[in-house]
């Protein structure tokens, strides 16, 4: 053992004999402790949440899905399709057409897409993902049935009595001054429920109504490839790609919601460097404790100087004190936040309201946390000793500079 760490070990232990070193050391092994465990539950909420919204947008995102990379809509080709359906993990595609209209039941009115949808819609993730469906015979009668989200009938006030609802699209064929909308009438006849910005967006309707309201036969806004639960999805999405024609492109969930998946990043770096900055003020107690210690122990310095210690040895043995308590309370700090966030996440103390029941606040916890939090921690403690260290040695040089001139 090298005879630098061996002082600073005996330093650390002999610090409870004096109590203001005493304090100052317990307060920065504290405040090491306490940041450490912030930044770890911080880590865990984040990961929590970032799984909890994720899936909130894959309940209402495609496996994968198909769509023109140049404009909005595309030719239906029943041969692509059929070449699709041969890939392996394909069990079914959902054609789906959408258009954004103006409906108005009596005196109410609201823009909404409706989202026109093929009669095999009852396989697709969307279908089975909802929490409420109701009415999905409209897909297989001849007459203009919807669904409407639950957001839109509480907006629109439906009812099982009332439900002719009026849909405006602008025409496409030419200028028409007089009646530039085309006025038709769809009947809702059921409501679904599957997340909050989709109940208050969609109406799903047969998409032979979406044609002949926008005059798009056999246009296609996107297809929904449903796939195996087995399946590879990233091996699906690849062998569908060797497929796709120029100008057509395939999206995982992942990138069909990567704009929302930025934005939790963003917020998870900038949570994380606001809580870095926090640990770092709590990495200042060793700072001052260092310093008061130097202060302290000036003439304990001089008589290691005095027996042959260098001035490189003399910043070791503060380097070692330092960092002794800090690790410290990075190993507790660790535990502490472990411990907590396990419980969380086993019992759910901590809760919050959702409608008329209470949902656990989600916490998940990953190895890299625990990796990242200590090299933060481990980095601040270092640039906290880094002033102190240089000082022992300049006083040791100038102690060893004095012995020199004595003699």
């Amino acid at each position: 053992m090298q005879i630098s760490f061996f002082i600073a070990k005996r330093y650390v232990k002999k610090q409870g004999k004096i109590r203001l070193m005493y304090r100052l050391s317990r307060l920065a092994c504290y405040s090491m402790v306490l940041g450490t465990a912030i930044l770890l539950l911080i880590l865990a909420t984040m990961n929590g949440m970032q799984k909890l919204l994720s899936a909130l947008f894959y309940t209402y995102t495609p496996a994968l899905k198909i769509e023109c990379q140049t404009g909005k809509t595309f030719l239906c080709d029943k041969e692509f399709k059929k070449k699709i359906m041969y890939v392996a993990g394909v069990t079914d595609i959902v054609e789906v057409l959408e258009a954004t209209a103006l409906t108005r039941l009596l005196d109410h009115q609201a823009i909404v897409t409706i989202k026109g949808v093929s009669n095999n819609f009852s396989t697709s993730g969307f279908y089975k993902n909802c929490k409420r469906m109701d009415g999905v015979a409209f897909l297989g009668d001849g007459r203009a049935k919807a669904a409407a989200g639950i957001g839109i009938a509480q907006f629109l006030q439906w009812t099982p009595h009332n439900n002719k609802l009026e849909v405006f699209y602008p025409k496409q064929d030419g200028h028409h001054l007089h009646k530039p909308y085309k006025r038709t009438t769809l009947e809702i006849d059921g409501l679904f429920s599957i997340a909050p910005p989709i109940d208050c967006k969609y109406i799903i309707a047969p998409i032979r109504f979406v044609e002949e309201l926008t005059n798009g036969l056999n246009k296609r806004t996107h297809w929904e490839v449903v796939i195996h639960a087995t399946a590879e999805v990233q091996n699906t999405q690849i062998n569908i790609e060797k497929l796709l024609p120029n100008g057509y492109k395939v999206s995982n969930q992942t990138e069909q919601n990567a704009t929302r998946r930025r934005a939790i990043f963003i917020e998870r770096l900038s949570v994380c460097f606001i809580f870095a900055l926090v640990l770092l003020l709590a990495s200042l107690h060793i700072f001052f404790m260092l310093c008061m210690s130097i202060l302290q122990k000036q003439k304990e310095i001089a008589i290691l100087v005095s027996l042959g210690a260098t001035p490189g040895a003399i910043g070791k043995i503060f380097f070692y004190n330092g960092m002794l308590v800090a690790l410290k309370g990075i190993l507790y700090g660790l535990m502490l936040g472990w411990g907590l966030s396990f419980l969380q996440q086993k019992f759910g103390i901590i809760t919050f309201t959702k409608v008329s029941h209470r949902v656990a606040y989600p916490v998940e916890i990953h190895v890299l946390d625990f990796i990242y939090t200590a090299m933060a921690t481990t980095l601040f403690s270092l640039l906290a000793t880094l002033w102190p260290v240089k000082r022992a040695m300049q006083l040791a040089k100038k102690s060893l500079d004095g012995i020199a001139a004595v003699q």
